[in-house]
C-alpha cells in the first residue's frame, strides 16, 4: 500500500532491520522494495524449488532434501516471485503472494495447498480488548502487505472494523511478540511461531481471536506453464510432489522427529516450533473453499495494486490439479 492509498494508516516503526526484512520478504505482497528479476536457471540446472527458509511451512521440502530423493532437487530461499524469469521450477508461498505476482507472471499455476497456517490474532486484555471490535483504535503489529496483514483485515471486517481504524506497527519478524509484551503494540497478527511466543509472553493477559473459515494461510505449491508443458521438467515436478506427499506423511506421523531439522533451516528454536506446531495442517489438496477465499483476498490485493479484481472464473484458471493427481498415481 503506497502513500497515495485510500487508507490513511498511521505507521509506527519499531527498529526495522535488514535481517527482519529478509525474513518476512518472501511473504510480502504489493509494494515491496524493488527487486531485480531472478537469475534464470541454466538449462541443465537441477530441479529447483524456491521456499522462504525462515518459515516452518517449508518443512516437508527440508525433510525431502535430507532423504533419498535429496540428490534429485535443490531448494533455494525465495518464493513464488522466484518463478519469474525461470528462477525456479516450483515454489512455496501463501496465496497472497500468488495474487500479487500474477500481474507480472500470469504463467504461474497453483498446484495444491501444502500447509494450512491457522493464523490467530493475539491481543492484550489489559489494553481493554475482550472482543474483536475492541481492536478499533488499537496498535497492531503485523508484517505489512502479507498474508498476516490480510488475515488481520479479514477478521477486523467481521467485527465491522476497517483497516483504517487501527494503527499498524512494524517490528522485526522475531521481535513482534516482544513488541506486544513491552507495550509497543496492543495485538499481533502473524504466522507461527511468533504468535505462540506472544501467547507465552503475555500469559493470562493474552486473548486470542481466530476464525479459519474467514481466513487461514493456504501455503501452496506453485509452478509455471513453462514447466508444466516441458516433458522433462514436468516429470521432475511430479516426482518432487510425490516425494513431498511421502515426507509430509512422515512428518504428520512423527513431527517431533523433525523439529531439530526444521530449526536448523529456519533458525527458530526447536522448542518454539514444537509449541506452535498444532496450528499447522497439511491438506495436500486444493481446498473446497479455495476459490471463495481467493475471491475475497483478491479484492484486497487488487486494492493494494490499484487495479480491478480478477473474477472468480479468471482466478479458477490459475489452479491446476493435474500434477498432484498424477503424483498420487503409482
Amino acid at each position: 500500500m503506497t502513500s497515495g492509498s485510500r487508507f490513511r494508516i498511521r505507521f509506527v516503526c519499531v527498529a526495522i532491520g535488514v535481517a527482519a526484512l529478509s525474513a518476512a520478504g518472501a511473504r510480502v505482497a504489493g509494494q515491496a522494495p524493488a527487486q531485480a528479476p531472478p537469475t534464470p536457471l541454466a538449462a541443465d540446472a537441477p530441479f529447483t524449488v524456491a521456499v522462504a527458509t525462515a518459515v516452518v511451512e517449508g518443512a516437508p521440502v527440508y525433510i525431502a532434501k535430507e532423504g533419498p530423493f535429496g540428490s534429485q532437487f535443490q531448494y533455494i530461499n525465495g518464493g513464488v516471485r522466484t518463478l519469474q524469469n525461470n528462477g525456479a521450477h516450483a515454489a512455496g508461498n501463501a496465496t497472497t503472494q500468488m495474487l500479487v505476482v500474477l500481474r507480472d507472471n500470469p504463467r504461474v499455476r497453483l498446484l495444491f495447498t501444502l500447509v494450512d497456517g491457522n493464523y490467530r490474532i493475539v491481543a492484550k486484555r489489559s489494553a481493554g480488548i475482550t472482543k474483536l471490535a475492541d481492536l478499533k483504535g488499537k496498535r497492531i503489529v503485523v508484517p505489512r502487505n502479507t498474508s498476516a496483514h490480510y488475515h488481520l483485515v479479514a477478521l477486523l471486517r467481521t467485527a465491522g472494523v476497517q483497516e483504517s481504524e487501527v494503527t499498524l506497527v512494524s517490528a522485526p519478524a522475531t521481535a513482534m511478540a516482544a513488541a506486544v509484551a513491552k507495550g509497543d503494540a496492543d495485538a499481533i497478527s502473524m504466522w507461527e511461531p511468533e504468535l505462540q511466543n506472544t501467547v507465552e509472553a503475555l500469559g493470562k493477559d493474552a486473548i486470542t481471536f481466530q476464525d479459519n473459515k474467514v481466513y487461514r494461510e493456504l501455503y501452496s505449491i506453485y509452478s509455471t506453464t513453462d514447466v508444466l508443458n516441458d516433458p522433462r521438467r514436468r516429470k521432475e515436478l511430479v516426482a518432487f510432489v510425490r516425494e513431498i506427499i511421502r515426507t509430509t506423511g512422515e512428518l504428520q506421523r512423527e513431527p517431533s522427529k523433525y523439529f531439530e531439522l526444521i530449526s536448523r533451516v529456519t533458525k527458530h528454536p526447536a522448542p518454539q516450533i514444537a509449541r506452535s506446531w498444532e496450528h499447522h495442517g497439511f491438506p495436500l489438496a486444493v481446498a473446497p473453499d479455495l476459490l471463495n477465499l481467493l475471491v475475497e483476498e483478491e479484492k484486497w490485493v487488487a486494492g493494494v495494486q490499484a487495479r480491478t479484481p480478477r473474477s472468480r472464473t479468471e482466478l479458477a484458471a490459475f489452479i491446476d490439479t493435474s500434477i498432484i493427481d498424477e503424483a498420487r498415481k503409482r
